[in-house]
């Protein structure tokens, strides 16, 4: 009986060795963790026109603002880089007034507008780990705008393209869908400016503007 006794105390020892010496696989950090990876966004987003692009031309709210970006999000830092494309319009129309034209006066509604494709590279600082279900950061960017100025009067137009500086300050934070997951939502909040001075606009254009967005990630 003792023999039997010490012979299964053997045993269930010898199972706890093995079981420590183990390798504890559901303990090693998310992979998002351990490698480098990318991350795609889209966006909508609502924005604001502020100061002498609000005073001056439109200070009307636009629904019309659209973005997509790529990320590199950089293993064993807090850092990422990437680049962002968009899309945005504000529009504003005027009720019908006189307008001098030369040495002519016109009678016409005047509708204001600005259309532009800002292109910027940009680096996030990230203030939790890659693995929490809730990750929140900041962002500077900056780069160029594509915008297209036109001003109506009725069916005639004043139009002017220009491709000036951009550039902008934001905070955002991401949620993953589940813990480790690749797929989540993004809000932003973020300002921004170019240096576009053409017609009304004699101080560039300021925006603040609200976004929601899916995101992908992989590695």
């Amino acid at each position: 009986m003792k023999k039997i006794l010490f012979a299964l105390l053997l045993i269930s020892f010898s199972s706890v060795v093995r079981a420590q010496e183990a390798p504890r696989l559901y303990t090693l950090p998310s992979p998002f963790e351990r490698y480098t990876h990318f991350l795609v966004t889209g966006r909508i987003a609502g924005a604001v026109p502020m100061g002498s692009f609000s005073d001056s031309y439109i200070d009307k709210a636009s629904f019309r603002n659209y973005s997509i970006s790529l990320e590199w999000v950089l293993r064993n830092s807090p850092l990422s880089v990437g680049g962002e494309i968009g899309s945005s319009h504000f529009q504003k129309r005027l009720p019908r007034a006189l307008y001098q034209s030369g040495n002519e006066t016109v009678s016409a509604v005047q509708t204001r507008t600005l259309s532009q494709t800002p292109l910027q590279v940009f680096v996030n600082y990230h203030f939790l780990n890659k693995s929490s279900v809730v990750q929140p950061y900041a962002q500077v960017s900056a780069g160029i705008s594509f915008a297209d100025y036109s001003l109506y009067y009725g069916s005639l137009v004043q139009q002017q393209q220009k491709i000036p500086f951009a550039y902008g300050v934001g905070l955002g934070s991401r949620f993953l869908f589940k813990k480790d997951g690749s797929f989540g939502a993004d809000v932003r909040v973020k300002y921004e400016g170019t240096s576009l001075k053409s017609g009304y606009l004699e101080k560039g254009t300021s925006t603040v503007n609200g976004s929601v967005g899916l995101f992908y990630r992989w590695w």
